[in-house]
C-alpha cells in the first residue's frame, strides 16, 4: 500500500512540475517567443464573425468566411439584422489574414517588455506585460498577456494612428482546437470629436479536410428576367 501510494506522490509531482509555470520573464518571454513561432496555422479554415459599427456611420453584419492560404470567400449573411435570401459573395485574393496570432503578436526583436505580474488564476492564470515599441508604427501593441500553460497571447491591448483617426482597441484569443485564433476584437476611434466603436466576433470555427477550388471561384451573377419591348 505504501508502495502504491509512493507511486501516485510521484505521478502528481511529475504533473504539477509539467503544469507549473515558468518562475522569471526571462522564462516566461523565451516560451512566448517559441510559442508564436511555433503555432500551427489551419490549411482549411471555415468560421463567422459578426461585426457592429457605432459612430457616424452604424453597421451590422454577419459573415461566413472561407480561407486556404491566401484565398478568401466572404459571405455577408445578415445586414442590419435581416438575413439575406441570396448572401453577397466576394472572392479575396492575395489577402493574410491580419488578425493572426502571428501576424499581430508583439515580438522582443520590435517591442521592449515590462513585467506586470500575473492576471486569472488557474485555466485562466496569464503573464502581464506592458510594451513598447522600437519603432514608431500606425499600429502599436501596447499590453499583453501570455497564457501560463501554452505561452500564447490572451489579449493584446493596442493603439492606432491615422491622419486625424486615433484608436484603442484590444483583441482576445484563444484554443480552438490545435489552432490559437482570435475571438474578439474591439476598437474605440476619435476623428476630430466624433467617436465611433467597432466590435467583432468570432465564431463556429470549423477546419475542414479540404475545400474544394470552386470554393473560390468568382460566383457568377444572379439571373434577373428584364422584360422584352413589344414591337
Amino acid at each position: 500500500m505504501k508502495g502504491l501510494a509512493g507511486c501516485f506522490a510521484a505521478v502528481a509531482l511529475a504533473l504539477l512540475a509539467r503544469a507549473a509555470p515558468a518562475q522569471t520573464a526571462g522564462d516566461v518571454l523565451a516560451a512566448y517567443e517559441r510559442a508564436v513561432t511555433l503555432v500551427p496555422t489551419p490549411k482549411f479554415v471555415r468560421f463567422e464573425y459578426s461585426v457592429e459599427q457605432f459612430g457616424p456611420r452604424n453597421l451590422s453584419q454577419t459573415h461566413r468566411i472561407y480561407r486556404s492560404g491566401l484565398m478568401q470567400r466572404d459571405e455577408i449573411l445578415v445586414v442590419d439584422g435581416t438575413t439575406l435570401k441570396h448572401p453577397t459573395i466576394r472572392i479575396i485574393r492575395d489577402r493574410s489574414d491580419r488578425y493572426a496570432v502571428e501576424n499581430v503578436a508583439p515580438r522582443t526583436t520590435a517591442y521592449a517588455f515590462t513585467y506586470v505580474g500575473t492576471v486569472g488564476r488557474g485555466a485562466g492564470l496569464g503573464y502581464a506585460f506592458d510594451v513598447t515599441p522600437l519603432r514608431a508604427s500606425a499600429f502599436a501593441v501596447r499590453r499583453v498577456t501570455i497564457d501560463a500553460r501554452r505561452f500564447l497571447p490572451t489579449a493584446i491591448a493596442f493603439a492606432t494612428t491615422a491622419g486625424r483617426v486615433r484608436g484603442e482597441g484590444r483583441l482576445l484569443y484563444g484554443a480552438f482546437g490545435r489552432y490559437w485564433l482570435v475571438r474578439e476584437a474591439t476598437v474605440t476611434t476619435k476623428i476630430a470629436d466624433r467617436n465611433a466603436r467597432e466590435r467583432i466576433a468570432w465564431s463556429k470555427y470549423a477546419f475542414p479536410a479540404n475545400l474544394p477550388a470552386s470554393t473560390f471561384a468568382q460566383p457568377h451573377p444572379l439571373a434577373t428576367f428584364t422584360p422584352q419591348p413589344r414591337l
